[in-house]
């Protein structure tokens, strides 16, 4: 009795020790807590393998379940400084100095989000054109293919639509508008023009 009792203890013990451990080191590093606004050269380590680079790069253990909540990111190959972050089981594509865009579907589903997976760029395509018309002035649109790892591509096409105003009027800080369009806008748009020249 006093044999299976020393057992249970020790199996008890054991498992607290481990847990503690776990927790301290960030495990598989699906507990960590990876900001999105990291530094480029944060980007590329991975703080399960060093976990010293985590307090420099503002990377935190989470200890309670709502880490599944935290926001995660990978990045695309182009353009610069493109990323989707996945948070509570919604996807945004964000550009540098623009607002997030809605990214929906299946694409949803589709693309994997943890450590591994982080350290792996998004090798996207990213066709961009600029047309000059005579009634619109120039149209700036652009279409990307998001592969995932389900092994899909999808398209989601966008328009960047003129500034208005001045310097004087206009807050540079506010950077880009980025609007969706349909992709077969996109694909008769650029037709149209390709014909012309």
């Amino acid at each position: 009795m006093k044999r299976n009792i020393f057992l249970v203890t020790s199996v008890l013990f054991l498992s607290f020790l481990a847990g503690c451990a776990g927790g301290k080191s960030g495990g598989n590093g699906d507990n960590l807590e990876i900001p999105t606004n990291m530094p480029p050269i944060c980007r590329d380590i991975d703080f399960v393998a060093q976990p010293d680079m985590r307090e420099m790069c503002g990377v935190r253990v989470s200890h309670s379940k709502a880490y599944k909540n935290i926001p995660q990111q990978r990045y695309l190959i182009k353009p610069a400084e493109t990323s989707i972050v996945k948070s509570n089981g919604k996807l945004e594509l964000r550009f540098q100095n623009s607002l997030p865009l809605d990214l929906e579907g299946p694409i949803v589903d589709e693309l994997v989000f943890n450590q591994d997976k982080r350290l792996e760029k998004i090798r996207n395509t990213y066709d961009y054109h600029e047309i000059y018309t005579k009634n619109s002035g120039r149209i700036r649109i652009f279409k990307m293919g998001i592969p995932t790892d389900e092994g899909n591509i999808y398209n989601f096409c966008y328009s960047i639509p003129e500034k208005r105003g001045n310097a004087r009027t206009r807050s540079v800080a506010m950077g880009n508008k980025i609007e969706p369009m349909s992709c077969a806008d996109f694909e008769r748009l650029v037709a149209e023009n390709t014909k012309k020249k």
